[in-house]
């Protein structure tokens, strides 16, 4: 977690937070700092360099983690899922809406909208995508089990440009990556593609179910990761997976 020592002043942060006073509290430990901690979210969550959509664990109590994600002023690139247990989401500051629907499927289940304060409930097996409700960044909380998944040591990544993951094949357009299998092709929007396997190499895929805008679909089992595209359902190393993202991410960058 980071931790820092502070006099109450206060901190720049991203341009979207302007008028949001930030004075953090103060640390006058002596003796056994590292027992202590003490973060301030507004700070953390709005630095001007902070990334979008890529969660950081700042505490947790026995099996319970609490995750600050700064959210993009855009759409979440994908949709995502916990299968393990139900999250909650609290509004540190700004606006969101989350939409809901049924992983895989197009049905859906109606959308709510979340401000400043609210505590939201996002329910196991429920597929959310969340979008900015002002157009600006926000900063949350997000409460939920830890997952062992998380708990390995993190991976070296090491590019593959050979943009071929399994029998999967990535081709990058202008404007969309166009991903083939035996018998199949689907269509992937390059910017959201590009968002998305920001997110999920940096956190080493540990980010449960997500499905891509255009069908692709990446779902970690920590050691292995399940990747669907369309007719085509795989089951490969996360580390492989990882490395092949890496290198796709490079060119797309």
């Amino acid at each position: 977690m980071s931790r820092s020592v502070s006099e109450g002043v206060a901190v720049p942060l991203h341009a979207d937070f302007a008028g949001v006073e930030c004075r953090p509290g103060e640390s006058h430990l002596v003796d056994e700092v590292d027992r202590f901690a003490l973060v301030n979210v507004l700070a953390f969550g709005g630095a001007p360099d902070r990334p979008t959509h890529v969660p950081a664990e700042l505490a947790r109590l026995g099996p319970v983690v609490v995750w600050e994600s700064t959210g993009s002023s855009l759409a979440l690139p994908f949709w995502n899922t916990n299968f393990d247990d139900d999250a909650w989401l609290y509004l540190v500051q700004g606006s969101v809406r989350i939409e809901f629907k049924e992983p895989e499927s197009t049905r859906t289940f109606g959308h709510q909208v979340g401000r400043t304060g609210d505590l939201l409930k996002l329910p196991r097996g429920v597929a959310h995508r969340t979008f900015s409700g002002d157009g600006k960044r926000r900063i949350s909380l997000e409460l939920l089990s830890s997952d062992p998944r998380g708990d390995v040591p993190r991976r070296t990544v090491r590019p593959d440009d050979s943009g071929r993951l399994g029998e999967l094949t990535f081709e990058i357009g202008t404007d969309d990556v166009v991903v083939r299998w035996p018998g199949g092709v689907l269509h992937e929007p390059r910017h959201f593609f590009g968002r998305a396997l920001r997110a999920l190499v940096s956190h080493d895929l540990h980010l449960f179910h997500n499905e891509f805008l255009g069908g692709l679909v990446v779902d970690d089992h920590g050691e292995e990761v399940t990747v669907k595209a369309g007719g085509s359902v795989q089951r490969l190393p996360g580390g492989q997976v990882q490395d092949v993202f890496a290198g796709l991410l490079a060119k797309l960058d």
